[in-house]
């Protein structure tokens, strides 16, 4: 056990005594995740810890990075509201070059390095931890056609052929924005916002307005105004076929040239109240035991891992060693925010 290691066990130690809360910041769009946090982590965490989790939800991660930035700037370097923070990307590099982060955090991991050391391109630096894989994945259902078109150019000519049979969330929504990705990586800055504004006309309601969320996306899908659904999350669809959301014909597919993915994270904030609380929340979210329970519970899958034989695979849901053999590295965090601020400049108020 490493010099680093042993100081985090002894911080833990140190504060065993006391009652502890720990405040976990974190997206709250996935209610069946939410129930999980509630009802499984919850009191496993009061019985085995003494320590008390308590959510702090929010829409987007960027909200609690400019919260941190206001109590660095005001002075406030201790007792801060957040203890630990669901984070990645481009609110990572805001976060990393802002000061508003601690480390090093010195955990076990259940990742390959090479695979998380860098977020959208950013050296980690010890300043967070990875949690879960992602991967992008599309969804339609076989009962209205056969086979979906399986690339970005195929994709275009079905929209330009089937109009208002397809959209998007508007970014900043997490899938809304990886899907325009996909076309910054195959056609470069300004041909992948051709390719958006050319496509926009044919969409849902001629593009004149997109859904707000992944949530209104999969409503317009399950109600047949559109032909696709999309996610971050490759076990999206078998998810919402058991709930009865999604009738049992939907099948997922990726891209032949791949789909992006990534990796999220935890972190602890430079002013958490309890480290040592925050730091026992994270290494119970990160530990192969509790991934692989979430997958088992929630239908998830972590492409990268590595394969279990007890854990079930959806029927919407794609292998995954075809997942991971067509996995694509999300751009560099600032090439991200670039490229959709000239979206909604280019394509969204585009007449």
């Amino acid at each position: 056990m490493g010099r680093a290691w042993l100081g985090i066990v002894a911080l833990l130690a140190g504060c065993a005594a006391r009652p502890r809360e720990v405040n976990f910041a974190m997206w709250a769009g996935d209610e069946a995740r939410n129930r999980y946090l509630e009802n499984v982590v919850r009191p496993h965490l009061q019985d085995r810890h003494g320590l008390t989790l308590r959510i702090v939800p929010y829409g987007h991660t960027s909200e609690v990075v400019s919260k941190l930035i206001t109590e660095k700037a005001a002075g406030k370097t201790s007792g801060g509201s957040v203890d630990v923070v669901w984070i990645n990307g481009e609110n990572f590099r805001a976060a990393k070059q802002a000061g508003v982060l601690w480390g090093p955090i010195v955990m076990p991991r259940l990742y390959p390095a090479a695979a998380y050391e860098k977020d959208f391109g950013t050296p980690i630096d010890g300043l967070e931890t990875p949690w879960q894989s992602a991967q992008f994945v599309m969804a339609w259902d076989t009962a209205r056609f056969a086979e979906p078109p399986r690339t970005l150019d195929a994709l275009v000519a079905w929209v330009k052929a089937h109009p208002g049979r397809f959209t998007y969330p508007a970014p900043p929504d997490f899938s809304g924005s990886v899907f325009t990705r996909h076309f910054l990586l195959a056609k470069g800055f300004d041909g992948g916002l051709a390719a958006l504004r050319e496509m926009k006309p044919y969409l849902w309601k001629r593009g004149e307005t997109y859904p707000a969320t992944i949530a209104e996306l999969d409503r317009l899908f399950a109600n047949q105004e559109i032909d696709f659904a999309m996610s971050y999350g490759p076990s999206f669809a078998s998810e919402r076929i058991a709930r009865g959301t999604f009738p049992a014909t939907v099948r997922t597919f990726v891209f032949d040239s791949g789909t992006i993915g990534n990796f999220n994270y935890l972190a602890v904030p430079f002013n958490a109240a309890d480290r040592p609380a925050a730091l026992t929340l994270i290494g119970d979210l990160t530990s192969r035991e509790r991934l692989l329970d979430m997958a088992r519970q929630l239908g998830h899958t972590f492409p990268h891992a590595g394969p279990d034989p007890g854990l079930p695979r959806g029927i919407a849901t794609l292998p995954p060693a075809l997942l991971r053999a067509k996995f694509l590295p999300e751009p560099d965090a600032g090439e991200l925010v670039r490229f959709e601020q000239a979206w909604r400049q280019r394509v969204l108020l585009a007449p």
